[in-house]
């Protein structure tokens, strides 16, 4: 039932841990005080969409199955990546620079995550694709947080700032294909990745249950 290569178990075990801490985070996001900024209802979304994209990739990569059927699996999966990355970028423009403009935004964000998955369907190598596309949005989302802590000193601000920064490691990590690590048990750059994602996660989620907590939205920012 389980695939015989180690690196694509803990690949595997490692993408489930990362569902599980996604779904925690949301569900400390949903008991949160209550008025919720738009952009923490968006974030809801991002934790969403990475725990189903994690599970998914968790069954892709650790059971045994036709190479048609894992393909096929990674049909939806390049759907909710490019979801996941465009929301992202948009809980980013809700929070630190203009809430109406993020409402603005949103359609247009959701039709390039449809024109990302559309691309991956006739790109030869569509996960190398999908880490171009999440290092041009996370940099963008890097520099709203970067101007959120320069300018307001949010206290939520710094881990995001660190947060995407990691992400942004963890993608740079992912692209060394020779990459192997064996603590215990042998990590590939795809393992890797994940373990580096789920430190990333863990400074973004802090950053966003604080900004929830002190009510912080753009329109703090009005002056800037």
């Amino acid at each position: 039932m389980f695939v015989a290569s180690q690196t694509e178990l803990t690949t595997a075990i490692t993408d489930l841990f990362l569902g599980i801490q996604a779904i925690v985070a949301l569900l400390l996001l949903r008991s949160g005080p209550l008025p919720r900024p738009m952009w923490t209802r968006v974030w809801r979304y991002v934790f969403g969409l990475l725990c189903l994209a994690s599970m998914l990739g968790a069954i892709a990569h650790g059971i045994q199955m036709t190479d048609y059927a894992r393909s096929a699996l990674w049909v939806p999966l390049y759907l909710i990546l490019g979801l996941t990355v465009a929301m992202f970028a948009i809980a980013a423009v809700g929070h630190s620079w203009n809430e109406r403009v993020a409402k603005l935004l949103l359609p247009f964000g959701i039709g390039i995550a449809f024109l990302f998955f559309g691309i991956t369907q006739i790109w030869s190598d569509s996960f190398l694709l999908f880490v171009i596309y999440e290092a041009l949005m996370m940099s963008f989302a890097l520099v709203l947080y970067a101007r959120s802590l320069y300018l307001y000193r949010w206290p939520s601000a710094g881990f995001l700032f660190a947060g995407v920064v990691v992400a942004m490691l963890a993608a740079a990590i992912d692209t060394q294909g020779s990459l192997r690590l064996t603590f215990i048990w042998t990590f590939d750059n795809h393992g890797l990745f994940h373990l580096v994602q789920m430190l990333s996660l863990l400074l973004l989620t802090i950053g966003v249950l604080l900004g929830q907590k002190t009510q912080e939205t753009s329109h703090s920012g009005a002056k800037g």
